[in-house]
C-alpha cells in the first residue's frame, strides 16, 4: 500500500478508509427495508461483505438505521470476526444503548485514538438537545514528511460552532466526504400529490441543501470533496412518493463544485498521495433503472403491516395510550412556546397536544366541528403504527425519516423544538 490514506466508496454513507496502519469501515448499511420497512437500496448492492473486505475498526456515525445496521454487522462479524465499533461521545448516548440492546459492544471515543502513524478523532455534534446524535470523524496519517487528512462529515447539518470545531481539529484536509442532499420526510409527506406547491418545495429543498454543501466545503477548503450518503428509494405503499422527495443525485454537485468527485459504487477509490480517483460516476442514474427498481419494491409491506391485521387495530386503547404518552412528552419537551399536534382517534374525536413545556392544559379532546388551534401539525398515521410508536416498538424519529406518516402544518412553518417533541411521545 502507498504511504497515504485511501478512500473506497461502497454505497450511500459506507466507505472504507485505509492507511498503512489499519482499515476502517464507516456506516455500513446493507439491510433492506430499514426505517420500519420503508427504505431500500438503489442501486441494489451485490456483495457488500466482499466489497468491504477485512477491516480493523467499524465507525458508526449515529443511530439512524441507514448508518447503524446491527443485522449487517452481525453478518459481517460472522465472516471476518468481531471488530471494535467506535462511536461518538454523546450524553445520553442513544447509539450505545441501542447497540447494547442489540448485543453489540461499542467503544466511545472520548480522546483521539493513535495506531502507528494514524490518528482517529470523532467529533460529536452537540447542540445541547437530548436528541443530539450526529458525529464526524477525522482520519490523519503522517508519512514522515506531511500529514494526510480525510474528514467524513456525513449528514450533519452544520452550525458555525461545529464547522469551526471541525476546522480546528482537522487542519489542512485532503478529502472531505459530506452530505449534499436531504433524505427527510419534507416535502413528500406534507402536501397532497396534486398540490403545485409540492414540486416547488422539492426544488427548493434541493437548492437549500446545495447551499449548505457550498457553505461547508468553502469553510473546510479540502483538495477534493466527495458528496455522498442519503441514497435510497422508498418502497411499498410509499413508492409513489419518490419523485417528490427533493433528493438530488450526487452527480448534480459536479456542476456547482469544481473540486467534487463522485466515486463509483462498490469500489471507486481515491488516495491522498495524488488525489486521482480510480473509478467515478459522472451521470445520474437512468430513470429507467429507477423505475425498474421501484417496481421491484412496490409490493413490500411495512413492518407494522406484517405484524397486525388492520381490522384488529381499532381494538387498541389508542386514546388512553396517547394521553399518557402526551403527559410524559410535555415533561421532557424542549419547546417553550405553544405548538399543537393533532391526532384523529378511531372514534373521530381529535386529541390536541400542546408541545409547550409550560402549558397549563397540554391535552384537549375535540369533536369534529370544533376549531383547531394554531400553529399546529395534523398527523395522519396508520393506527397500528401509532400503537407501535406509543409503546416503543418503533421510534418517532425513524418514522419521520422513513416518511411513515403524513403531516399538514398550519401555517406551513418548521419549528425545530416542536418537531423534536414527537421523539418523547411514547410510554
Amino acid at each position: 500500500m502507498k504511504d497515504e490514506i485511501t478512500v473506497k466508496y461502497i454505497y450511500s454513507a459506507c466507505i472504507v478508509t485505509a492507511t498503512p496502519d489499519l482499515r476502517i469501515v464507516h456506516d455500513p448499511w446493507f439491510t433492506e427495508g430499514v426505517y420500519d420497512g420503508s427504505w431500500f437500496h438503489f442501486p441494489a448492492v451485490r456483495d457488500p461483505i466482499e466489497s468491504i473486505g477485512n477491516v480493523d475498526l467499524v465507525y458508526v456515525s449515529h443511530i439512524h438505521p441507514d448508518h447503524y445496521d446491527p443485522r449487517f454487522l452481525r453478518k459481517y462479524f460472522s465472516t471476518f470476526g468481531e471488530k471494535r465499533i467506535i462511536i461518538a461521545d454523546h450524553s445520553p448516548s442513544h447509539l450505545a444503548g441501542k447497540a447494547r440492546a442489540d448485543g453489540l459492544a461499542t467503544t466511545v471515543l472520548r480522546e483521539p485514538m493513535i495506531i502507528g502513524n494514524t490518528r482517529i478523532e470523532i467529533i460529536p455534534h452537540k447542540t445541547g438537545s437530548q436528541s443530539d446524535i450526529d458525529s464526524a470523524i477525522i482520519v490523519t496519517y503522517f508519512d514522515g514528511r506531511r500529514t494526510h487528512c480525510v474528514v467524513n462529515a456525513n449528514d450533519i447539518i452544520f452550525d458555525d460552532a461545529m464547522i469551526e470545531k471541525l476546522r480546528g481539529a482537522a487542519g489542512p484536509v485532503d478529502v472531505l466526504l459530506c452530505g449534499y442532499t436531504g433524505a427527510g420526510p419534507y416535502p413528500q409527506t406534507y402536501f397532497d400529490a396534486g398540490d403545485p406547491e409540492l414540486i416547488k418545495e422539492a426544488q427548493l429543498k434541493k437548492r437549500t441543501f446545495f447551499d449548505r454543501y457550498r457553505r461547508l466545503v468553502a469553510a473546510i477548503g479540502a483538495m477534493v470533496n466527495i458528496p455522498f450518503a442519503g441514497k435510497y428509494l422508498l418502497g411499498g405503499k410509499l413508492t409513489a412518493l419518490n419523485g417528490f422527495r427533493g433528493v438530488a443525485d450526487a452527480t448534480e454537485v459536479l456542476s456547482i463544485d469544481p473540486r467534487a468527485v463522485v466515486l463509483a459504487d462498490e469500489g471507486g477509490t481515491i488516495g491522498t498521495a495524488d488525489l486521482v480517483p480510480s473509478s467515478v460516476r459522472v451521470r445520474a442514474y437512468s430513470p429507467e433503472d429507477v423505475a425498474r427498481r421501484e417496481r421491484d419494491i412496490a409490493d413490500r409491506k411495512m413492518d407494522y403491516e406484517r405484524l397486525m391485521i388492520a381490522e384488529e387495530a381499532y381494538q387498541l386503547p389508542i386514546k388512553r395510550l396517547l394521553s399518557q404518552a402526551a403527559r410524559r412528552a410535555v415533561e421532557k419537551s424542549e419547546c417553550m412556546e405553544d405548538y399543537f399536534f393533532v391526532f384523529r382517534l378511531p372514534s373521530a374525536e381529535r386529541i390536541v397536544i400542546n408541545a409547550n413545556r409550560a402549558a397549563i392544559s397540554p391535552i384537549a379532546f375535540l369533536k369534529a366541528p370544533d376549531p383547531l388551534p394554531e400553529p399546529r401539525s395534523e398527523i395522519e398515521i396508520d393506527i397500528r403504527y401509532l400503537f407501535g410508536l406509543l409503546t416503543n416498538v418503533y421510534h418517532w424519529n425513524n418514522a419521520e425519516v422513513g416518511s411513515q406518516f403524513n403531516t399538514r402544518r398550519v401555517p406551513n412553518v418548521f419549528n425545530r423544538q416542536a418537531q423534536s417533541f414527537l421523539n418523547y411521545l411514547a410510554l
